[in-house]
């Protein structure tokens, strides 16, 4: 493992903590919506987007990372559909509070992967 992976893991980690600290801050603001759960969001991102980035590491080179970092995004996006759209049929009395958890947790973890990858891009 590369020393740039370690650092990334490590910067997820204070990613994944400030979206624990901003959930639990906002428990009674999000009382009405509050999902028990939660804290299975951050994990779940913090495995995906440990993986992917791995997967983009290995893939830096010119154009080829920057067409998987497109794919990526996408890919991303549609899984995210996909669970939010799934949960909501599945267990329709707790969709609302999951949606809200889960959407949070995937703007945080995407503007710190989006400043990321737009680092690693332009390095080379």
């Amino acid at each position: 493992m590369s020393k740039g992976f370690i650092t990334y893991i490590l910067q997820l980690a204070g990613i994944t903590l400030l979206y624990i600290l901003l959930y639990y801050l906002m428990k009674d603001f999000l009382a009405s919506r509050f999902y028990p759960s939660w804290w299975k969001c951050g994990i779940f991102f913090f495995a995906l987007f440990s993986v992917i980035h791995y997967l983009r590491l290995t893939k830096s080179k010119g154009n080829e990372s920057i067409r998987f970092f497109m794919a990526s995004t996408a890919l991303k996006l549609f899984l995210m559909l996909t669970i939010i759209v799934s949960y909501m049929f599945l267990n329709p009395d707790t969709a609302i509070p999951f949606a809200v958890s889960f959407l949070m947790a995937y703007f945080i973890f995407m503007i710190f992967d989006v400043a990321k990858a737009y680092k690693l891009m332009k390095t080379t």
